[in-house]
């Protein structure tokens, strides 16, 4: 397979599976029913769908260029504002990086053995957070190598990832319509429950107060667009073609989460759900997959033996699912934001990291990177009460961070458009006035979201968390800005020897 290798069709499944998150699915309905729906629906009209227009206008413009969000904003913004955004945006992947890879022996552990021992093993005598260190430490490597393959290996393990993801849909959809059509009395029971449950998060002044950290967490559900269209100058005809399958992912997405939610609300009983004590979030997926199994086993009159096989395909293959699409998201993060980072910024910083081996990667970067993510992984797995409080921070800060390249993205559009950076007749939406009106809701959501992630901590009194929210992002800036400003040192140093 060719580096360019990529349909409209690949491109498609790619980005709708690795932006939909089935997970966050099946917690939306296990937390507020099909209330929930608003909030999906609130969520995409007023950030996702505008969002995904603008990545779209964007990628058109520049998708042919390895910086992606460098790119974006060097030309509406400043190459300063651009790279201090980048730095930023890669950090927190690289903090996100490190409890994924520590998480990604779960669904693996259940999918080989049907049960989660990440907590318990001890072979050798052994303890168990050396054996997750050595297991996370072997996927970091894994992944790297994966990696230094080359383009067509990251985009083969995003396809089999897609591929997997649709099998666990095709299971989900066709147990709830079975058991809708072998329990067509009790559909209306169930919507009508699953639309009046009681929301999972404490009740405050207000009932809209109260869902307010959903409307955070269905903002989250849409999350990952950045890091496939890091990746966009890889896939074929770029230009043209990317734009046009993040377009029409971003509708399968809502379709996919709003069907979803209907068929669990309209199959399942959720108070009897809640009432499972050993169902909570922790193990949601697995549960609820494990209950629809069982539903269906009830419904078809199975034996015990039947039932329980039954249950472990339901459940095996869900961590299968999982497992894999871990270890594509980690191809993926692991490699675009990395990439953009060192060939989009100046080259003068990466010198000596940003050489590509035959097979056009940055190897030694990618080494690297290995390299800080299982020194990191090493000194959690210590055990040591300070370096996990440190690291809790540090991931409690990324919450921010994370959010603040999609703002910073959103609130250069208008400046794109106003600097002319594209024709008019080049532009998706020829209108000004909608394009500002995109900048404008997704700016607003993601303002939303960061505020009442900073106000929470402060609400509960925790001080040492609302400092890090603050500080941690403006610590990460700070430092970008110092780099950027001894680059511009050097190279006014150099243009002087020059002359």
């Amino acid at each position: 397979m060719g580096n360019k290798d990529t349909s409209l069709p690949n491109l498609i499944l790619i980005i709708t599976t690795t932006v939909f998150s089935f997970s966050s699915m099946v917690t939306a309905f296990f937390m507020l029913g099909s209330q929930s729906l608003i909030w999906f629906l609130i969520s995409a009209a007023c950030y996702f769908v505008p969002y995904a227009l603008i990545v779209a206008q964007y990628t058109k413009k520049y998708a042919h260029r390895p910086g992606s969000i460098y790119d974006w904003l060097k030309d509406s913004l400043s190459p300063k504002a651009a790279f201090i955004t980048v730095f930023l945006w890669y950090c927190s992947y690289f903090i996100w990086m490190i409890s994924l890879f520590m998480k990604v022996m779960i669904p693996l552990s259940i999918f080989f053995f049907g049960k989660d021992l990440t907590g318990t093993i001890n072979w050798l005598n052994l303890p168990p957070q050396l054996w997750l260190a050595i297991f996370s430490i072997l996927a970091v490597f894994g992944i790297t190598w994966i990696n230094n393959r080359g383009f067509q290996a990251i985009f083969y393990c995003l396809k089999i990832s897609g591929y997997t993801m649709v099998g666990l849909l095709i299971l989900s959809i066709s147990g709830n319509l079975l058991l809708i059509l072998t329990n067509p009395e009790q559909v209306m029971t169930n919507l009508a429950n699953s639309f009046n449950v009681t929301s999972f998060f404490k009740e405050s002044s207000t009932r809209l107060l109260s869902q307010l950290p959903f409307f955070i967490f269905s903002i989250t559900a849409f999350g990952g667009l950045d890091t496939i269209a890091s990746i966009a100058d890889k896939t074929k005809n770029s230009r043209k073609q990317f734009p046009q399958a993040v377009i029409v992912s971003s509708f399968i997405i809502l379709l996919l989460y709003v069907s979803g939610i209907v068929l669990w609300s309209a199959a399942n009983d959720i108070e009897s759900l809640r009432q499972i004590q050993s169902l909570h979030l922790g193990n949601l997926m697995y549960g609820l997959m494990d209950s629809l199994a069982r539903s269906l086993a009830n419904s078809f009159a199975l034996n015990a033996t039947q039932s329980v096989f039954l249950r472990q395909i339901f459940i095996r293959y869900t961590a299968l699912a999982m497992g894999v699409a871990y270890l594509g998201l980690l191809c993926s993060i692991s490699y675009g934001p990395l990439k953009s980072l060192i060939h989009g910024t100046p080259s003068e910083l990466w010198s000596k990291f940003s050489v590509l081996n035959k097979n056009q990667m940055p190897e030694r970067a990618l080494w690297l990177q290995a390299i800080a993510l299982s020194g990191a992984i090493v000194l959690l797995s210590v055990s040591n009460s300070l370096l996990a409080e440190l690291f809790n921070q540090l991931t409690f800060m990324t919450n921010v961070s994370r959010a603040i390249p999609y703002f910073i993205v959103a609130a250069s559009f208008p400046f794109f458009i106003k600097k002319k950076v594209i024709a008019q007749d080049s532009m998706i939406i020829k209108s000004r006035g909608i394009n500002y009106l995109l900048s404008f809701s997704v700016c607003a959501c993601i303002f939303i979201a960061i505020a009442f992630q900073i106000y929470e901590p402060l609400k509960l009194g925790n001080y040492l968390n609302f400092s890090t929210l603050l500080l941690g992002p403006l610590a990460f800036g700070l430092f970008a800005h110092h780099v950027y400003l001894r680059l511009e040192h050097k190279a006014a140093q150099h243009s002087q020897q020059e002359k």
